[in-house]
């Protein structure tokens, strides 16, 4: 009978320091809490868009676009940033769709890679924060890897996170 109840305990226990580190790993702050290794300023895109039959957004539209990148918003430009995007789903809820998106920042040293799937209202620029995983980068970048957060757009531009990972 003790025993029983010792091995009860031990169970619950056990199930409680399961509950606990599952909850402090769902609890634990991600890259948007963290201090950015780096922060830019992106200007509102030009854009081009290739719009394939039917006309209309549909899959396989591309979009191209690119702008300044600043230290400070709406200041003298540091560098660019251009983009390509290949539209894979459309007539989501509230004319969303989703968009496969390469994003290329060249900037004082180097240029900076990501690639990410975002969503954003059929013919616009994202106005939502997006995340970009960093593939790769070339000069004084050469190497890294982590996540961007970008803010979205609105009409002054947008900005752009980077946290490093390495």
């Amino acid at each position: 009978m003790n025993s029983s109840v010792t091995l009860r305990k031990a169970i619950a226990l056990t199930a409680a320091g399961i509950l606990a580190a599952g909850t402090a790993l769902f609890a634990a702050p991600g890259a948007s809490a963290a201090k950015a290794d780096l922060v830019w300023y992106l200007s509102s895109p030009e854009r081009t868009v290739v719009d394939l039959p039917p006309t209309g957004p549909s899959i396989g539209d591309i979009t191209v676009s690119n702008g300044d990148v600043t230290e400070v918003p709406g200041k003298i430009a540091v560098g660019f940033y251009t983009t390509s995007q290949v539209t894979v789903r459309v007539n989501i809820p509230g004319g969303r769709e989703i968009r496969d998106v390469d994003l290329a920042i060249s900037a004082p040293g180097g240029v900076i890679y990501l690639t990410s799937i975002i969503r954003a209202n059929s013919g616009t620029p994202p106005t939502k924060a997006q995340t970009f995983a960093i593939i790769g980068g070339t000069g004084k970048y050469e190497g890294v890897a982590g996540q961007a957060i970008h803010s979205g757009f609105t009409a002054q531009g947008s900005k752009i996170s980077f946290f490093f990972t390495g």
